[in-house]
């Protein structure tokens, strides 16, 4: 039993903004509602990277297929990915997340954020090599190319403190 099962620490998901303790996703937030124009969400034409330098390591670029749903990573920012591995152009529904994450939670929380077209935020606990509990914050953001039709999501990953050398 890992130290998340013996402390009863669980994934939660549909966090209001404000129990989210993670600057990068609060920044990103108030960034993305910037480059929305009313009811029509961004597109990721809208989203300028030089604007959010500070945040692409903890970035995850998707595409959204509608029907059946599926999630196709198109970006994996180099935390993420020294973190929970690269998944750059592998599906969602395809990947096998271990002890660190649940694939078919985040499948869950990517189909909210399309269906509401709304951002959705959470937290889940990844287990240090020292079997130690670290939390990890999420944010997912929809984008829509037509200002209307969800086709991509944003999401960002705060590991927080946690370390390479931990996992």
């Amino acid at each position: 039993m890992n130290a998340i099962a013996k402390l009863g620490l669980t994934s939660e998901f549909g966090l209001p903004l404000a129990k989210v303790g993670s600057a990068a996703i609060q920044k990103f937030h108030l960034y993305w509602q910037g480059i929305r124009h009313g009811d029509r969400l961004p597109s990721r034409a809208d989203i300028e990277p030089a604007d959010i330098k500070y945040l692409l390591p903890h970035i995850l670029l998707v595409d959204i297929e509608p029907a059946p749903f599926r999630v196709r990573y198109r970006v994996c920012g180099t935390r993420v990915a020294e973190t929970c591995g690269d998944v750059t152009g592998r599906y969602l529904d395809e990947l096998e997340g271990g002890s660190i994450w649940s694939p078919e939670e985040f499948q869950q929380q990517y189909e909210i954020a399309f269906q509401h077209r709304a951002p959705v935020f959470g937290r889940q606990w990844i287990v240090s090599r020292y079997d130690t509990p670290y939390p990890c914050f999420i944010g997912i953001w929809p984008l829509a190319k037509n200002g209307h039709d969800v086709d991509m999501c944003v999401a960002i990953e705060d590991y927080l403190d946690l370390r390479p050398d931990q996992l």
